[in-house]
């Protein structure tokens, strides 16, 4: 017979990102109506990293634990960066783009994701979605 404990902790390795992106996404357009440098862009077309059928270029934003702790840290800190300028996000969103604001991380047995109603208030005030994207591979 095996014993274990359950242990319930956060998720490891999180990171939160805003990220933009559209089939004829231009970084540098982005970037000028934000006023904020993304911390990785693609251009529109073919990438080994994401499916076949995706060529969408990308404009992204993130902030992992290097830059804040826990995962309502790192929301905090992307959404006061872009929460100044929330009409360039409208503007982006009239035209086509898809904007969302990503969670990701390790999600193992017990782990949880706990967000603050506060910060899923300041999402919802952006009119942008909110993706929980867990990695659930053993590491």
């Amino acid at each position: 017979m095996t014993d274990f404990a359950h242990v319930e902790g956060p998720w490891v390795r999180a990171s939160v990102s805003l990220v933009i992106e559209k089939a004829e996404l231009d970084p540098g357009a982005i970037t000028e109506a934000l006023g904020i440098e993304a911390t990785t862009t693609r251009l529109p077309g073919p990438s080994r990293w994401r499916p076949a059928d995706d060529t969408n270029g990308l404009w992204i934003l993130e902030c992992d634990q290097g830059m804040a702790k826990g995962v309502d840290e790192q929301l905090h800190h992307v959404l006061s960066r872009i929460e100044p300028d929330s009409e360039a996000l409208t503007n982006l969103l009239r035209s086509g783009h898809q904007v969302s604001v990503e969670i990701r991380g390790y999600a193992g047995d017990g782990a949880v994701l706990e967000i603050a109603p506060a910060l899923l208030a300041r999402i919802m005030a952006l009119g942008i979605s909110l993706e929980v994207i867990p990695n659930i591979n053993e590491r």
